[in-house]
């Protein structure tokens, strides 16, 4: 039942004047109003009515209620003023409020005299209070969407500043939830069921004494269409889930922990990588090349605990979760006993479950995975579970066992690294050299792009996936000595003496810019870069004209130099691992950093390739890149035993298919963390901890990126980005204050990247703040003290003044 009864809905007081008489579950605050042409006529005799109506009142509210402003064509939500907090008492004060809301309506040019002013007691002992949209602006999707405050009022809530949100699927049996929601959807229910409509935006409260009040009652007016969502096939979308679910949380032979949890930040966090709504295409590669077996093939090769033939990532709708019983038991050293083990993985669900914030940062606040600085301190927790004196002395000496092998092999693991990267590059110039061949044979192609992809998962994110683990026990290292030394800034002056891949495409942009180098050798070192690394969608830099459109602001890249006395953690480190204080561990760690980014760099490129061949022969076959993208690699692989008809016929078929299970998958509200089956029914967003980087201090307006336009707004604005990989390093190059990111990890490409360059960020700063910060247009972002706060919001012209300022940098016509 959509909106059925347009008659109901007309001016704020009019509607709840009506529900007032039809509802039961819930009250309305004792009602007077008058139009604006009223109060014109006879002040004197409305000032004596409303003190006389609100005699026994503590405290009023004047608000506004224009003709039309809760029509189903308008809501005009806070358009208008409402003053709070009124004695009714006070005639200057009631004058004073009646005279702001006419003028907040003359304000916006609505001269109506039939507009109204409506006065209503203030609710006294509000517990929370809040709005609710009875389906998701965006589609309609059916979900009650809970927007809510403890205390108050619901100023923060429609200001859309409110730090809580709870979104119910609209089928949940409300034994799921607690007393006061129980209450809440009770009432929601009987106000679309009195206003024969489930669109409904609704503010309301509720009292200390469990009593919901309703102070606003208006349609969605947001949604164009219903996009076919029809409720019985909703729900056997959720069921099937839910049995998937049931299936992947089952006891699994030989790995420890009787069930598991599904995270979307933790470990090779997805997220971050291939975005939180991938397309298939997307999922399929990262999948093939990294989730599938490369992950734990190279922590086993390293001495972890082998997991074979656990899969890491798994798809609920759309969206990419890691299985973390999969994850941490392959994190956890093979030299710790099994019976330790157990327990161990026991106690990393047990502390997730209780800090479910921590699930981007579960190497650094929960794991066990390597020595640390901090380890004693750490192990102490264990007591607390049941973890005797003789087992944590056990974990203690198997953690430094491990950590010391992977020192005094170090050596040896970078030559084989190395050796297999250097394999995979001749491998791929063979390739380039004869891609000028191909014709219009779809077999050659598929051929070749099998060729690339087997190189990048053995020779390329095999060798990639051990030194983006050993960078972890680098930064796991670094980060702790940090801590144990009480030094805040030893870190990123580590970080930011080194010379990575980012360093060198500043560096090589300006001799680009200089007439050093030429376009075509900046693009044979970078060209195959795209925001989006998996993503076909997405241009490559060689295919892009506007990433070297504005690089005038740039200046080269200084290394700044790190002076360091080690001997304090030469000392300590040598002490505890039972290892010489010759070796040099500094050099270990700058060594691994370093060298992850540049085999990134380089398996990517053969990613980049591959992708570059699948459009090639979409092209020739009529395909687009966006149809591309909603095929799985192995189906294009499988197609090179099919005829060119046959090709066509079939891939045609799953796009078409996969398109419309991408459109019902994209209305599923999902969680960051499944826990339960009854998460996919009651989704409460994780209010996440950012990881800032750098100690600084910064207010600028806040920037949304999203797509090669906005680039030229750039400088001096805190980028606002979901999510960023290697693709994105051409930020940097556009000099932003600050970057602020939904999704990644302490020691995530972007995390790595900032420090590197003395950038103050906030990486993974989750979906809750993200949300608000996307309505904001100035903030200050506070590394120092680790807050982000909201200088300035977004004000309906906000888009058109951003234009404009495009408009005049000559960037659009």
């Amino acid at each position: 039942m959509k909106n059925k009864s347009k008659h109901i809905f007309n001016s704020k007081a009019l509607v709840l004047e009506f529900l007032q008489k039809k509802i039961k579950k819930s009250s309305i605050e004792k009602i007077m109003y008058f139009t604006v042409e009223d109060w014109k006529t006879d002040q004197k005799k409305l000032l004596y009515q409303i003190k006389k109506t609100f005699s026994f009142s503590e405290k009023i509210i004047i608000r506004s209620s224009a003709l039309g402003e809760d029509s189903t064509e308008n809501s005009f939500a806070g358009a208008y003023s409402s003053i709070l907090g009124i004695s009714p008492k006070s005639e200057t004060s009631i004058k004073n409020g009646i005279k702001n809301v006419i003028k907040s309506y003359e304000s916006s040019s609505n001269f109506n005299p039939k507009n109204q002013i409506l006065i209503q007691n203030q609710t006294k002992s509000v517990y929370l209070s809040g709005v609710v949209f009875t389906r998701t602006t965006e589609s309609g999707a059916p979900y009650y969407i809970i927007n809510y405050e403890l205390g108050g009022t619901t100023t923060k809530t429609t200001q859309g500043i409110s730090n809580k949100v709870l979104k119910v699927y609209r089928n949940t049996k409300t034994s799921k939830l607690n007393k006061n929601w129980k209450l809440l959807l009770s009432s929601i229910k009987e106000l679309e069921k009195v206003c024969n409509s489930d669109y409904l935006d609704i503010e309301f409260c509720i009292t200390n004494s469990q009593k919901v009040i309703i102070f606003q009652v208006r349609p969605i007016t947001t949604i164009e269409s219903d996009h076919n969502l029809h409720l019985t096939n909703f729900s056997q979308n959720i069921d099937s889930i839910k049995k998937k679910y049931s299936e992947l949380t089952k006891k699994r032979k030989n790995i420890p922990g009787k069930t598991t949890i599904f995270s979307d930040m933790s470990d090779w966090n997805p997220s971050e990588i291939i975005g939180n709504n991938p397309n298939n295409l997307d999922y399929s590669l990262y999948e093939y090349l990294i989730t599938n077996s490369i992950w734990h093939e190279s922590r086993t090769f390293l001495g972890y605990q082998d997991v074979k033939p656990y899969e890491l990532m798994v798809k609920f709708g759309n969206k990419p979760y890691i299985d973390l019983r999969g994850s941490f038991n392959s994190l956890t050293p093979k030299n710790i006993p099994r019976k330790i083990i157990k327990k161990l993985i026991n106690f990393y669900f047990s502390k997730l479950i209780q800090n479910p914030h921590l699930h981007d940062k579960v190497e650094f606040e929960i794991l066990f995975t390597c020595y640390d600085f901090t380890i004693n301190e750490r192990l102490k927790e264990l007591k607390k579970y049941n973890f005797s004196s003789s087992e944590i002395s056990q974990i203690k000496k198997c953690l430094c066992d491990f950590t010391k092998n992977i020192l005094l092999e170090d050596s040896k693991i970078f030559l084989n690294c190395k050796s297999m990267i250097n394999v995979m590059m001749q491998n791929r110039n063979q390739i380039l050299q004869s891609t000028n061949h191909l014709h219009t044979s779809h077999q050659k192609y598929i051929d070749q792009i099998e060729i690339l992809l087997n190189d990048c998962k053995n020779l390329g994110a095999y060798p990639f996936a051990i030194m983006a683990r050993l960078a972890f026990v680098g930064t796991i290292l670094l980060k702790s000595f940090q801590h144990h030394s009480n030094s805040k800034t030893f870190f990123e002056n580590y970080i930011q003496s080194l010379t990575t891949p980012l360093t060198e495409i500043q560096n090589d942009l300006i001799d680009y810019k200089n007439n050093k180098i030429t376009k075509q050798e900046f693009m044979d070192k970078y060209g195959h870069l795209r925001p989006g690394t998996y993503d076909i969608t997405q241009l490559t830099y060689a295919n892009n004209d506007e990433f070297l459109s504005d690089i005038k602001f740039l200046k080269k890249s200084k290394i700044s130099k790190f002076y360091f006395n080690d001997t304090q953690f030469t000392k300590l480190l040598s002490k505890e691992l039972n290892i010489k204080s010759d070796i040099d561990v500094m050099n270990f760690i700058s060594t691994v950093i370093v060298e992850r980014e540049k085999l990134k760099f380089e398996f990517t490129k053969n990613l980049s390739l591959a992708l570059e061949l699948i459009a090639e022969l979409g092209k020739k076959l009529g395909f687009t890149r966006e149809d591309l993208s909603y095929l799985e690699i192995k189906s294009i692989i499988k197609s090179k035993h099919l005829s060119k008809s046959q090709l066509i016929s079939n891939w045609k078929k799953e796009i078409h298919l996969n398109k419309k299970y991408r459109i019902i998958n994209n209305n599923l509200i999902l969680p960051q963390i499944i826990f339960s089956k009854n998460d996919f029914d009651v989704v409460i967003p994780v209010e996440a901890k950012p990881n800032y980087i750098t100690n600084k201090i910064i207010k600028n307006r806040i920037l949304e990126l999203k797509d090669f336009t906005t680039m030229k707004l750039i400088k001096n604005s805190i980028l606002l980005i979901e999510n960023a990989d290697p693709g994105f390093d051409w930020i940097f190059t556009k000099k932003p204050a600050g970057l602020i990111t939904k999704y990644g990890g302490v020691a995530s490409h972007m995390s790595i990247r900032c420090a590197e360059i003395g950038l103050p960020a906030a990486i993974g700063c989750g979906e809750i703040l993200y949300e608000q910060l996307r309505q904001s247009s100035k903030i200050q972002l506070d590394c120092k003290n680790q807050q982000i706060f909201v200088l300035e919001h977004k004000k309906t012209d906000y888009y058109l003044e951003e234009r404009k300022i495009l408009k005049s940098l000559g960037y659009i016509k």
